[in-house]
């Protein structure tokens, strides 16, 4: 992040938020080795006072920064993410190799990308725009600095992010003599934020079956209960999409398939969706932006649902399922499987990169 001028940040849909005074360099650190980087275990659901993209990030960025740095590093980490880039994954025309990536609005600093808005010297550009790689190169730099626990959460994110909150009043800083006074405005927020989502055992998606369970309906129906229904106030058109969807129970999975045959993951949507009407992307990635986004709590049949899948990020999913209603997710899982009907909490065990209403 530039030392003279904040960032000028675009956000999704077109409304303009001014991102924090950030990074320049790492800070710098002591030797010794970094706690490891287990799969985070990342709930999703609404967050008070956040957009369903701001919520989903911030569980993000707590459930990696806890793991490895405690309540005090998933605080610190929060505040440098609202800070910076309010909560969004950000994109660059100033690095272009970002754009090959999904993003949440775009940003004009310098180099900068994602979450932290980090330059170049922090990671790849696939690392900086994942919110799960950006929250453990931040996590990283944090435990490598001495002492981080025994200072104030904005002094520590100062000392790790570098920005031009240096205590010297300045232009850059609007004349704040406080030692990271950009990020200190924010430990309020953060801290609101993080005791709701440790607190909210309700939207935890994390834990439950292992994603190749069948729902109840068992290995004779590939998952799908006895006596299924849609809900009465469902379109028609999500009704087309679910019913041609549920026709392919059992069909094989093949890389590529478009059906009739057999499908990929993208592929049966695509097609379920067709057969409504309505044309949607052909991969998971143009599938993220299709429809309009929407929750876990007002997931309605027909609905897509985006996960990490076995080579994809939260932040590049690599797999898709279809909603149905009850719980329940149809899609077609991987090589050797075929297209079957899970719960929505296995589905979703990884975590969910995004949640999209068709119709």
């Amino acid at each position: 992040m530039s030392l003279t001028r904040a960032a000028a940040v675009v956000a999704a849909g077109g409304v303009a938020v001014l991102g924090g005074l950030g990074v320049v360099t790492i800070a710098a650190t002591q030797s010794g080795a970094l706690p490891s980087r287990p799969l985070a275990c990342v709930s999703s659901g609404p967050v008070p006072g956040l957009s369903p993209i701001q919520a989903q990030n911030a569980r993000t960025i707590v459930a990696a920064a806890e793991q490895r740095a405690g309540r005090a590093g998933a605080l610190i980490a929060l505040i440098v993410a609202l800070a910076e880039s309010d909560l969004r994954v950000l994109s660059n025309p100033n690095d272009p190799t970002g754009s090959a990536f999904p993003s949440q609005g775009v940003g004009f600093d310098h180099d900068s990308l994602g979450l932290f808005q980090q330059r170049p010297g922090w990671g790849s550009a696939a690392k900086r725009m994942d919110a799960t790689e950006s929250t453990h190169l931040f996590v990283d730099a944090l435990l490598r600095l001495q002492d981080w626990q025994s200072m104030t959460p904005w002094y520590a994110a100062q000392m790790v992010q570098r920005s031009a909150f240096t205590g010297r009043p300045s232009s850059a800083n609007g004349g704040s003599s406080v030692v990271g006074g950009n990020y200190q405005r924010q430990t309020a927020h953060a801290s609101a934020v993080l005791a709701f989502i440790a607190h909210d055992t309700a939207n935890l998606d994390c834990g439950g079956a292992p994603p190749d369970t069948l729902a109840p309906g068992g290995s004779g129906t590939h998952g799908l209960p006895a006596g299924f229904g849609l809900p009465p106030n469902t379109s028609p058109e999500a009704r087309t999409a679910v019913a041609f969807a549920l026709a392919q129970l059992g069909k094989p999975y093949v890389w590529g398939g478009n059906g009739p045959g057999a499908f990929d993951c993208s592929g049966l949507t695509q097609q379920a969706w067709r057969r409504a009407g309505i044309p949607i992307g052909r991969v998971v990635s143009q599938q993220l932006r299709d429809g309009t986004a929407t929750t876990s709590s007002t997931l309605a049949p027909g609905d897509l649902v985006m996960i990490p899948g076995s080579s994809g990020t939260l932040a590049s999913p690599g797999h898709v399922g279809m909603y149905i209603g009850r719980g329940l997710v149809v899609n077609a899982p991987r090589t050797g499987d075929v297209v079957r009907v899970v719960s929505y909490k296995s589905f979703v065990s990884q975590g969910v990169s995004g949640l999209r209403h068709i119709s």
